[in-house]
């Protein structure tokens, strides 16, 4: 249906009719979305579904990838059409990819040339365009660009040592199978333990959060004054105590001057269950993340 200008009857000034998509109107300063379509997005918890898809078998070798169409929801709800997003960690290209399909330019930036070509690859298999993708570090690759060149800021951290956290030990049998070992995660982390170094040079919690720290003081000045990042981020439960880093990130962030504005709870509806601490002790499986989202005012 096209859209009704607000000189017709029934409509008030400024006031656009989409159809089906309700009604726009000409002040919205955020986004292209209409009132009805404002108030579905700032419900505080995501369970909406979203099915395998883009290439989902390749992109999933990356274990944190994140179902683009959940980005690009993210990223209409705050940007307009044509707006610049940026990605400091964007893995398999989750994020770019939600630029693309909702109309937004996006570029990215990923330390590991690996998951660059896997993006490369679902675009060229989708016949998707390529959004702009920059192998580095962001510590020092966001040095380069313009100040407050981005609209909006979407990302999914690294996770502190996450995969290497210990499950019930043995072989588990659900009712209607054979046991199997529990299977590993993909999550790739900076330390297999606080005393231990990866190839990524990184150590314990304190040493990530330094990290963060430095890429987002980057990606803060390049974005633009009263626009948003918007952050996802995994609690964890590590040597027998529920750790939540999402507090502490955000802690951080406001420490650069951003204000917190949101923590949305995206319940992973596709995530299985998986046995920890069974009969022994209480330990939770995660089947959500938090989207930390703040605003640079």
């Amino acid at each position: 249906m096209a859209p009704t200008s607000s000189g017709q009857k029934g409509l008030k000034p400024h006031h656009i009719d989409m159809g089906e998509r309700g009604i726009y109107h000409t002040d919205n300063r955020l986004n292209d979305l209409t009132g009805k379509e404002w108030v579905f997005a700032t419900r505080s918890v995501i369970n909406k579904s979203y099915p395998p898809s883009f290439q989902f078998a390749l992109r999933s070798r990356h274990g944190g990838q994140k179902p683009p169409e959940l980005c690009a929801d993210l990223i209409r709800t705050f940007t307009k059409s044509g707006e610049r997003v940026l990605d400091p960690f964007m893995g398999v290209g989750g994020t770019l990819i939600g630029a693309t399909i909702s109309g937004r330019r996006a570029v990215g930036v990923e330390i590991n040339p690996r998951w660059i070509a896997i993006y490369r690859e679902v675009c060229s298999l989708e016949g998707l365009p390529e959004q702009e993708a920059v192998c580095g570090d962001s510590r020092t690759v966001l040095a380069g660009f313009e100040p407050e060149s981005f609209d909006l800021v979407l990302t999914d951290v690294p996770y502190w040592n996450m995969d290497r956290r210990r499950r019930s030990k043995g072989k588990f049998k659900r009712a209607d199978g054979p046991a199997v070992e529990p299977r590993r995660s993909k999550l790739s982390p900076f330390a297999p333990d606080e005393t231990e170094t990866d190839v990524t040079g990184m150590q314990g919690k304190e040493e990530w959060l330094d990290t963060m720290r430095a890429v987002f003081a980057a990606a803060l000045r390049l974005l633009r004054p009263r626009r948003y990042m918007a952050v996802f981020i995994g609690d964890m439960y590590h040597s027998g105590r529920y750790h939540m880093l999402s507090a502490e990130l955000a802690g951080l962030l406001e420490s650069l001057g951003l204000v917190l504005k949101a923590n949305l709870i995206w319940y992973d509806v596709s995530k299985k269950l998986h046995v920890y601490g069974y009969r022994y002790e209480f330990i939770p499986s995660m089947v959500h993340q938090n989207i930390l989202v703040l605003r640079k005012e």
